[in-house]
Order: structure tokens, then C-alpha cells, then sequence
């Protein structure tokens, strides 16, 4: 068993250590091995059998959801944390494109690709700090906005390609699944006792 998973769970109410227990296989098998030993103790249960109970039985439901669902605040800060680093990436896909058009003596689409990947980058990092949920609008607004403008260039050229039709459908929903999923998770965040 491991200590720090001990000393943690030690500090536990009686309701969030059968939390535990109850998702135990949502957990490290060391984790739940503290979690059963504090209730032990505290004679919250009498012993691992105690846990083939209908009460301890974590049953998951049989539909699938959209979104993932976070049962604690370690997994929120994770997947929040991941979730911001990639808004962060994606905004100098705009600089490197801005770049690449600078090299070929496109001034005006330069500027305008570096402005793009500033202000998503500005308004990610906002969004970071603040968890207002006021700082989806411009943020959805942006990205749609820039996909229209790939899908009237991708029209508008010689030559469709079917592989910048694909990256760009796959960007636009994995950018569109994460705002969402992110603004899911600042909805749903407890408040802090």
C-alpha cells in the first residue's frame, strides 16, 4: 500500500472515503487498497467482503456519453490542464501559416493569420485565468470564422484537395468537442468548501 495515498485519504469524511470505494476501479489499485484499509479502521466496513455489496458496486450506465465523466478534481485539473495546452498549440498553427505566407511575399495574409493566432492565444490564456464563460463566444466565433475562410480557399483553388477537407473537418470538431467539453468542466465545477 502506498503512504502518500494513505496520508491522503486519512484526511477524508467518512462519505468521500465510501466515494472511494464505491469507484474503486476508477482508481489505482494502491489507492483503493488505503481507501479499504481506512474504512477498516474506522469501521465504516468490516472487511473486503463487505464490498461485493449491491452499496459498493460501482455500475456503470450502458449509453455513452458525449463528454467524460470526472469524479474528482485531480482528474478535472488534468483534463482541464490538457485541454489548455492544446488551445495553446493551436494557436501557432495561425503563426506558422502567417510565416510560411510571409516567405512567399503575402503581407496582408501575414498580418492577418498572426493577428488570429494572437488573439486565440490572448483569449485562451484569458480564459485560463479567469473561468468566465463569456470567453467561449469570441473563441467559437474565431474558429468558425477561420474555417470558413479555409473552406473558401480550399473551393476557390484548382485543385480540391481531399486531405485539406478532411484535416480540416477533423480540426474544426476536435476544437469544437474540446471548447465544449472544456466549458462542461468549468460549468460543473464544484464550488470550493
Amino acid at each position: 500500500m502506498n503512504m502518500d495515498f494513505y496520508e491522503k485519504y486519512i484526511n477524508y469524511t467518512d462519505e468521500q472515503l465510501l466515494e472511494v470505494l464505491k469507484k474503486r476501479k476508477d482508481y489505482q489499485d494502491s489507492a483503493a487498497d488505503a481507501a479499504l484499509k481506512i474504512a477498516i479502521e474506522r469501521q465504516l466496513i468490516h472487511s473486503e467482503q463487505d464490498l461485493f455489496s449491491t452499496e459498493f458496486q460501482n455500475v456503470k450506465t450502458k449509453r455513452s456519453k458525449l463528454f467524460p465523466e470526472i469524479s474528482n478534481d485531480f482528474q478535472r485539473h488534468k483534463l482541464e490542464g490538457s485541454i489548455f495546452r492544446f488551445l495553446y498549440v493551436m494557436s501557432f498553427l495561425p503563426l506558422v501559416f502567417g510565416f510560411l505566407k510571409y516567405a512567399e511575399g503575402q503581407y496582408s495574409l501575414t498580418a492577418i493569420s498572426v493577428s488570429i493566432g494572437l488573439i486565440w492565444f490572448l483569449l485562451s490564456f484569458l480564459l485560463s485565468k479567469t473561468r468566465k464563460i463569456i470567453v467561449f463566444i469570441p473563441l467559437f466565433m474565431l474558429l468558425f470564422s477561420i474555417s470558413i475562410f479555409i473552406v473558401a480557399n480550399i473551393f476557390s483553388s484548382a485543385f480540391i484537395q481531399i486531405m485539406d477537407i478532411v484535416m480540416l473537418t477533423v480540426g474544426l470538431l476536435l476544437s469544437t468537442y474540446l471548447l465544449l467539453l472544456l466549458r462542461k468542466l468549468i460549468l460543473t465545477k464544484p464550488a470550493s468548501k
